[in-house]
């Protein structure tokens, strides 16, 4: 299986019973045809043999040409040799029967085999391997397109960017585009993350949106989640694919139009104002570093022990903010770029209609 992913051919291979979770997952990105692979990713049940230089700490391995990074959920082994393709080793740790159902009884997500598959893959191997390409950098924004041109919806976590984007789906000129992390290119094109949208408990105070939420699942599922909800709704959360949710998908490149940094402040009402380039940058650059931790850790210590070792490392989180810096200046110096101040306290209906009617009058207006 071939698909463009952030603009590159990515080739998948893997176990037999992976290929309907691979078809699910991947479905809404295009088939690449005949194009050659730019990643060859393998997904299995066993990691192939490799000898490490290094492996400082456990969850880290460093060998000639690649680098393992071990997470909970998974282990990923990257390698690169110069002018070839990146090639990527997968192998998941599954839990399953009772392991499994109580981590999902005690998480926000009562999730789905697919659900979790669909997470690990965008979590920790494609949206990691956009960090050894040197034409594209991560925001950590949800996007949509409104008549064809790409509107990020930057900021920190909680602050409301998927609520902004749900609240414009049923608009005829939004197509989705991310949720959460999104990919922009040096020549200010916004590629499609496909990763399922998140959608919590304070997204459900409608009727019709909590039945569409929950349509499907298991009577223990709707449990958890009516359970929960009521507890904390910002605490419980339910993933849709994509096409289930949004009228239209657009997972190929679309023109950057504007950026929004949504920012909770003390202002007395929901405004905007403009923000300079350099500002711009460097906000971007600070929400990922640490929204993306989990996998600039690897990045720390493969320098470390490319440094203990004296063997080059195979990528550094100071080669990847340098790049990042100089993809983020080219791509955002054309693009629209506001802050839109939103008050510590204001109604969750309010906040969604606000802002989106900002955003919508700003992009319609635009040439």
């Amino acid at each position: 299986m071939k698909k463009i992913i952030f603009g590159k051919c990515y080739a998948f291979s893997g176990d037999a019973d992976l290929e309907i979770l691979l078809a699910e997952t991947l479905n809404l990105y295009a088939d690449a045809g005949s194009r050659r692979p730019d990643v060859n990713i393998r997904i299995g049940k066993t990691m192939p043999a490799h000898k490490p230089f290094a492996i400082n700490p456990k969850a880290h391995e460093t060998f000639a040409h690649g680098m393992l990074t071990s997470f909970p959920a998974v282990d990923v082994y990257w390698k690169r040799d110069d002018g070839e393709s990146l090639e990527v080793d997968v192998v998941i740790k599954a839990r399953h029967g009772i392991r499994r159902m109580l981590h999902n009884l005690l998480s926000m997500e009562y999730s789905r085999k697919v659900e979790d598959f669909e997470q690990m893959l965008h979590e920790f191997v494609l949206a990691p391997s956009s960090y050894f390409f040197k034409d594209v950098a991560l925001i950590h924004a949800a996007s949509v397109t409104i008549g064809g041109k790409a509107c990020l919806l930057a900021g920190t976590s909680g602050v409301g960017k998927s609520s902004l984007v749900l609240a414009l789906r049923n608009r005829e000129d939004v197509g989705f585009v991310s949720d959460d992390i999104v990919v922009v290119s040096d020549a200010a094109q916004v590629t499609g993350n496909m990763a399922w949208p998140k959608i919590y408990g304070y997204n459900c105070s409608s009727p019709a949106m909590k039945k569409e939420v929950l349509a499907g699942r298991g009577w223990i599922d709707r449990i958890h989640f009516n359970i929960k909800n009521r507890m904390n709704s910002a605490k419980v959360r339910r993933k849709m694919s994509p096409d289930r949710l949004y009228r239209h998908v657009d997972p190929a490149s679309a023109p950057l139009s504007c950026l929004y940094y949504v920012i909770r402040e003390d202002v007395p009402a929901i405004c905007m104002s403009e923000l300079s380039l350099a500002d711009s940058v460097d906000m971007t650059i600070a929400v990922i570093s640490a929204e993306y931790s989990v996998f600039h850790d690897h990045l720390y210590w493969e320098q470390y022990n490319a440094l203990v070792t004296a063997h080059p490392p195979m990528l550094t989180m100071e080669e990847v903010t340098a790049n990042w810096r100089r993809v983020l200046t080219a791509s955002l110096a054309t693009a629209g770029r506001f802050k839109i101040s939103i008050p510590f306290k204001v109604d969750h209906t309010v906040y969604q209609s606000s802002v989106t009617d900002i955003v919508v009058a700003d992009m319609v207006a635009r040439p």
